[in-house]
C-alpha cells in the first residue's frame, strides 16, 4: 500500500516538469488524481506515463480562470468524493532586463504563478473545510527568498507565494488545512531546458552556486511535495521547504 493510498489529489501544471513528476509520484503511491493544465497534449503524455489502473480525471483549462478553479474542485469531488491535497505547479518564467519588462509580462507572472495558485487553493479549501481538512502544497522557488537579475517578475511572484503560504497556514490551520510550499533551485524541466538552449540560463553558474553542484530533478521536488502532503508532516504548516542543494544556505557566490 502506498503512502497516499486512496487520497484525492489535484495537481495543476500537470502536463510537464514538476507537475507531471508530482502526478506520477502520487499515482505510484496509490492516489486518485485530478490533473489540470492548459496543454492538452502534455496532459495526455502524463496520463500515458501513469501506472496501469491509476484513477485519473484530466481537465484542460487556464488556472487564471475562476470558473476553471471551481471546475477542478467540483470534478474532483464528483469523481472521487472529496479533495485531500492540492499541488499548484502551474507557472511561467521569462528572463529579461527589468527596464524592458512590459506590464503584460509582469501581470502574466502574477496571474499564472500567484492568482492561479490562489484560486486552486481557495476552491479546494472550500471543499476541505466540509470534510475535515487537507493539505495544500505551493511551488515556490529559491528566487522567492532572494532576488536575481533579469527575473524581476518571477522573483516577485514567488516571493508572493512564500508569503501566501504563511498567511493561509495561519488562517486555515484551525480548519484542519495545512499549507506548505516547496522552494526548488533550478530543476531539469522542459521550461529550464528551453532557457539553457536559448543561452539565457547560466547552467555552469548555477552548478557552481549550488553546494551539491547540480540541478534538481523533477522527481526530487515531487517527493518533497509528497512528504508535505503526508501524515508524516501532520504537524508541519506554514513552512517553505527548500529543495535547492544548499543554494539558500550558501553565503559565497561560488564554491
Amino acid at each position: 500500500m502506498g503512502r497516499h493510498e486512496g487520497r484525492r489529489v489535484l495537481v495543476t501544471g500537470a502536463a510537464s516538469g514538476i507537475g507531471s513528476a508530482t502526478a506520477r509520484y502520487f499515482a505510484a503511491e496509490g492516489a486518485k488524481l485530478c490533473l489540470a493544465d492548459r496543454d492538452g497534449d502534455g496532459l495526455g503524455e502524463t496520463r500515458r506515463a501513469m501506472p496501469a489502473g491509476a484513477q485519473i480525471v484530466a481537465l484542460e483549462g487556464s488556472v487564471t480562470d475562476p470558473a476553471f478553479a471551481d471546475e477542478m474542485a467540483s470534478r474532483t469531488v464528483e469523481a472521487f468524493g472529496g479533495i485531500d491535497c492540492v499541488v499548484t505547479s502551474a507557472g511561467i518564467v521569462k528572463v529579461e532586463p527589468a527596464l524592458e519588462v512590459p506590464p503584460e509580462t509582469f501581470r502574466d507572472h502574477l496571474e499564472i504563478n500567484v492568482v492561479g495558485s490562489w484560486l486552486a487553493a481557495q476552491a479546494a479549501a472550500r471543499v476541505m473545510t466540509e470534510r475535515g481538512g487537507g493539505a495544500i502544497v505551493f511551488i515556490g522557488s529559491v528566487y522567492g527568498a532572494g532576488g536575481a537579475p533579469k527575473r524581476t517578475a518571477y522573483c516577485a511572484s514567488k516571493g508572493a507565494i512564500h508569503n501566501l503560504t504563511q498567511s493561509l497556514a495561519v488562517e486555515w490551520g484551525p480548519l484542519g488545512i495545512r499549507v506548505n510550499c516547496v522552494a526548488p533551485t533550478g530543476v531539469r524541466t522542459p521550461m529550464v531546458q528551453s532557457l539553457i538552449d536559448q543561452g539565457i540560463y547560466n547552467l555552469d553558474g548555477v552548478r557552481a552556486r549550488t553546494p551539491l553542484g547540480r540541478l534538481a530533478e523533477p522527481e526530487e521536488v515531487a517527493a518533497a511535495c509528497g512528504f508535505l502532503a503526508s501524515d508524516e508532516a501532520s504537524m508541519v504548516t506554514g513552512h517553505v521547504l527548500p529543495v535547492d542543494g544548499g543554494w539558500i544556505a550558501n553565503g559565497y557566490p561560488t564554491q
